[in-house]
């Protein structure tokens, strides 16, 4: 019995031995495994860090090679642009005034009246008896002129005024005195500006005044000069009328259109009434097809020199 103990006790003790060493076998092979796994993990992931941080490295250099080449080339742009613009500055500055010594007589009078505290100033003594006079408190302190010839017939005409532009970069050319000399060579001053009318030279041929008419009352006037008889023709008048039939409410403004001619003004009778007019929307959209066409004008100014005198 004590034998058959024994056998069957080393039988035992053999397979646990073996059991032992096939499982140390099994965790060397899976941990040699799990290291194998982990190696290449790492491998991989030092490979993939590697690649984005050159990745990386490619685009910021990339990026900055195209901010310094784009910084230069918008300097580059910049700088010409400005040289081109100086360049067209003292193009224009080089540029002498047009000058033209027939008006000198009409200019050096204006000053005259200006420095002696005139209201208007009629013009030199041959002067047209149908000239329109210079409003003169828009000149207390001086004036500014330019020559231009507008209806091309090669002889300058005199333009007294100013050049102004608004917030909108719309630019208008106040007219305070439009000069030219007749066959027999007086002086004719056809278009003026006043305290609460103003006239602009608008392109071509083409005047536009706005302004009081009074009490209740505005009137608007589209202007072509006619080279043959050296005058202003009425293209269109438009007269707005208001009434108040209730202080505590907006007037109420009627509109009359006139073409080719203007307004009989009659103190007893509205523009509103006349039945040889057009009214409200109808006078509104004609007038605006006037200024259209007006303000479609190449204008003549738009490059002038003009010469300041100072009082």
């Amino acid at each position: 019995m004590k034998n058959i103990f024994s056998g069957r006790a080393a039988a035992l003790l053999m397979a646990s031995l073996i059991a032992v060493v096939f499982s140390a076998c099994g965790e060397v092979k899976d941990t040699a495994v799990q290291n194998d796994a982990a190696e290449t993990t790492a491998s991989e992931t030092v490979t993939e860090e590697s690649s984005d941080s050159e990745a990386v490295e490619s685009a910021v250099e990339t990026t900055a090679v195209t901010t310094v080449s784009e910084a230069e080339v918008t300097s580059e742009s910049t700088a010409e642009s400005a040289m081109e613009e100086d360049s067209e500055a003292e193009t224009v500055e080089n540029i002498p005034p047009v000058t033209d010594d027939r008006f000198d007589p009409f200019i050096e009078g204006l000053s005259e009246a200006i420095r002696e505290g005139s209201m208007y100033y009629e013009g030199p003594e041959n002067t047209d008896s149908e000239s329109t006079s210079v409003c003169l408190e828009l000149c207390t302190k001086g004036f500014s002129y330019t020559f231009t010839d507008i209806d091309n017939d090669g002889e300058y005409e005199l333009f007294i005024g100013s050049k102004y532009t608004d917030n909108e970069g719309v630019t208008s050319y106040m007219c305070k005195g439009f000069v030219v000399i007749t066959p027999n060579g007086d002086y004719k001053n056809l278009a003026s500006s006043w305290t609460r009318s103003s006239t602009e030279y608008v392109g071509g041929l083409y005047f536009h005044s706005d302004g009081s008419g009074g009490a209740a009352l505005h009137e608007a006037e589209i202007y072509r000069y006619d080279p043959s008889t050296q005058s202003l023709a009425v293209e269109a008048n438009l007269v707005t009328d208001y009434d108040e039939p209730d202080p505590s409410q907006l007037p109420i403004a009627y509109y009359t259109l006139y073409e080719g001619t203007m307004w009989d003004f009659r103190i007893s009778a509205k523009a509103k009434d006349d039945p040889n007019a057009l009214h409200g929307d109808e006078a509104q959209n004609k007038w605006n097809e006037y200024k259209a066409k007006a303000y479609a004008e190449n204008n003549k100014l738009a490059d002038a020199q003009w010469i300041r005198v100072d009082i």
